[in-house]
This record gives C-alpha cells, structure tokens and sequence, in this order.
C-alpha cells in the first residue's frame, strides 16, 4: 500500500488559480537519454530510452515545464491542482485519498512512475511496484525544484528543456527583485495559512519561504526567522500581536478553513497589525503557493510583484 503523509512538506493543496492554456504534447520527447542509470532513495532505475507513459503524482509542473502529458494525475478526493488543470482537464485522476494499490496504478500501464517524496511509499513496499514500472522515489522533491526538474529532464530526454526553464525562471528572479527593491527595504513579511481547525505561521523552508526569501531575497519577519523558519508553527490569537511585520500574505485552504481566518480577521488583535492597518494584507492562492515548480514559482513571483509593485 502507498501512503501519503500530511505535514510541512507533503500538504494537501486546496483548489484554486489557473494557468496559460498552451498544452503540453501527450508524451516525453523521444530525445536520446544522455544517461540510463539513475540512483535514488530507494534503489536505481534503469532506462534504455525514453518513457512515454508516465505517472508522477504532485510533480505535474515538473512534466508539463518539460512538455510532458502524464498518463495520470495527482487528486485527493475531488481536489486537484488546479492550477494545472488547462493542461491536464483531460488527464485521469490517481486519489491518493486511501493511498495508492498496485492495481490502481497498474491500470495506467505506465513505463515509468516518479514519486516525489519517500512519506509516499515505504521502503518495504518498494519492490513490488517495481514489477509495474522502473520507479524512482525522491526524499522530497519540493525542496529542490530546480535539481527534480533536472531529474526529470535526464529520465525523459528532455533536458535542454530542463535547462531553459530554470534559466527563465532565474531571469523573471533578477527582474522581480530590481522591480522591487524600492518597496521592500527594510521591510519584513510573513505567510500565513488558514486550515480548518488552526491558523499557521507558514515557514522558509519550503514552498512560498523558498521563493520569498531564498530567490526574492525578502526579509522574513523576526518570529518567522525564530520560530517557525524549518517548520511551519500553529498561530494562536495570544501570539498574533507578535506578528508586527510589514506585509502578510495569507493562503486559505479551502471553504472549510474560511471560518476559522474570519473569526481572526474580526479580532482587534488582528485588526491592530502593523501590516493590517496600512492595507499589506494579501489574500494568495493556497493551491499553487502551496506547491513547488517552475509554473507555480513563477505565478507566485507574478502575485508579489502584483500586490507590492505599485
């Protein structure tokens, strides 16, 4: 039985957001691999050519970026991430609600399976999805988009793709960051996310803190830098008042998590903050902002610009 965990790093994105409409082609490109062994977590994945049948749950932007139609898609339940969906409205869902079977996967025939962090399959259930398809696990995939999409790339022959993106993406970095410059010194910021029963201070870790303040150099407030910078940490009303920084973005995840933002936002301790009394409260999509990528990066890159840059 596959599993998938739920934690900092392995969240259950809400649905929300879009994206251009230019799809992909259906399959990988029939490149020649430059190489056919790759090591990961688990073991080694032996290639001979490029596989054109692939299913790599909640690494999608990866695919598309290279060109890619997977034969399946993540979903949990009726959600998905929607923000790929003008490229993948035709793509079958794989639940992963009660994890994932051998059958399930089995059905999509495909010739290779990527698994972007080992919380999605323990190492004794490894070998038998094996006889299935080479399938590669990494330790965590969203740490690290740029290393998976080259990954990816070298499996599917596509990395001069790879290459390209990272490249335009660094270049959409260097612009933001000179576009912004004059509004953010010395200025601090911070994310929140609402779920249904608890308020997080979102941390620098992963998804947004990578691309606030790792690729657009923002300054994270004090109690994110002390607190929750590795992890994210639960945000009571008691604490809030300690959250004086300039601007807030705040990721609600889903119509179940809106009663619980609401009844901080009508709160005086709420409605005290530094960045709520001069209007830098941004409401951003918990769906991409809570995902890792090329497109998704790019788009929250595309919202900081759009709420700051004036």
């Amino acid at each position: 039985m596959l599993i998938l965990l739920s934690g900092c790093g392995t969240p259950k994105p809400a649905s929300e957001a879009s994206v251009p409409d230019q799809a992909p082609p259906p399959a990988a490109s029939s490149s020649a691999l430059q190489e056919h062994e790759f090591k990961h977590m688990y073991g080694t994945v032996n290639l001979t050519s490029a596989p054109n049948r692939i299913v790599a749950p909640y690494l999608e932007d990866a695919l598309i970026t290279l060109g890619i139609k997977p034969v399946a898609k993540w979903s949990y339940g009726p959600l998905v991430q929607d923000y790929l969906e003008p490229y993948l409205q035709d793509v079958p869902k794989l639940d992963f609600t009660a994890g994932l079977n051998k059958e399930a996967l089995l059905a999509f025939a495909p010739d290779l399976t990527v698994l972007y962090t080992t919380n999605m399959m323990e190492k004794e259930a490894y070998e038998p999805f094996t006889q299935i398809s080479p399938t590669y696990v990494f330790k965590d995939a969203t740490v690290d988009w740029r290393q998976t999409l080259k990954v990816v790339g070298s499996m599917t022959g596509t990395t001069d793709k790879a290459d390209k993106a990272i490249q335009a993406y660094e270049d959409k970095v260097t612009d933001a960051k000179a576009k912004l410059q004059p509004y953010v010194a010395n200025k601090t910021f911070a994310v929140i996310r609402a779920k249904p029963k608890e308020i997080q201070l979102m941390d620098g870790s992963f998804y947004s803190g990578l691309v606030l303040y790792s690729d657009l150099g923002l300054t994270p407030h004090k109690l994110v830098k002390e607190w929750s910078w590795s992890r994210a940490q639960s945000l009571s009303l008691e604490k809030l008042p300690e959250l004086d920084a300039d601007y807030i973005f705040v990721l609600v995840q889903g119509e179940a998590s809106r009663p619980l933002m609401q009844e901080f936002q009508t709160s005086p301790l709420w409605q005290n903050l530094h960045a709520v009394k001069n209007g830098h409260v941004y409401d951003m999509p918990s769906n991409y902002w809570m995902a890792s990528g090329a497109l998704s990066n790019t788009m929250k890159v595309d919202d900081v610009l759009k709420a700051i840059v004036k």
